[in-house]
């Protein structure tokens, strides 16, 4: 499309709702985070190294059968962080949660529900934190608008393993070279969830984005327990 002045308008990419995970285990100097890189040949930020997350699809609005303390959250962080537990179990095969008895699982159980139940686990979002909001420069070709949430190592079960989303899945240390891959934004939503957990953390829930190609922090107006 042209413009009254003869240049091309760049088309904006709407951002699409997602939701991710920011996984802490250990203190001090042995603090780990649950990380893994994605592949070189992906579509969108090849080889860098990221939180296990995704895109929110459409059953993350419905609440599970095995889930607690969504209430916490509220409607809309509630369904984030459904896609945020589920996208870090597709991606890295760990549940996040607390023991809740096992049973079986009725057919048409879906997948996340079926590893939690066989598990005898609960989806505990009560043990959550959210950390704070991000959205893709405008300038971008696939843009998100994401979530992010904050969870203890010692509520994750299973041992995290690589994907076809993620390589190199595992517990890194928070000083490692590779980490050094990160965007400035995972590098920012880590620093964030560090101090929450540390308790030092100051200010309002924040909001990372972009305006005339500039890094800004703005509040973030999703309180918990809103709609």
């Amino acid at each position: 499309m042209q413009s009254a002045s003869g240049k091309a308008r760049i088309a904006v990419v709407r951002p699409r709702d997602a939701a991710s995970l920011i996984l802490l285990r250990g203190a001090d100097d042995d603090l780990e985070v649950l990380a893994g890189r994605r592949p070189r040949d992906a579509g969108f930020m090849p080889g860098v190294y990221v939180f296990p997350g995704g895109a929110i699809d459409p059953p993350d609005r419905i609440a599970w059968s095995v889930e607690a303390g969504a209430e916490t959250l509220g409607p809309k962080l509630a369904r984030s962080a459904r896609a945020a537990l589920r996208e870090t179990w597709e991606e890295t095969g760990v549940l996040i949660g607390r023991p809740g008895g096992r049973l079986s699982a009725p057919s048409g159980t879906a997948p996340i529900e079926r590893a939690y139940l066989e598990r005898g686990l609960v989806a505990a979002m009560d043990l959550l934190t959210y950390v704070g909001r991000a959205i893709t420069p405008s300038h971008s070709f696939r843009r998100f608008n994401t979530r992010f949430f904050l969870g203890d190592g010692r509520n994750v079960f299973g041992e995290p393993m690589a994907s076809e989303e993620l390589e190199d899945v595992g517990w890194h240390p928070i000083g490692r070279e590779a980490l050094a891959s990160f965007r400035d934004v995972t590098r920012f939503m880590l620093a964030r969830a560090i101090a929450l957990r540390e308790g030092t953390a100051s200010g309002e829930t924040p909001l990372f984005y972009w305006a005339k190609n500039a890094r800004r922090i703005g509040v973030c107006r999703e309180a918990v327990g809103t709609t």
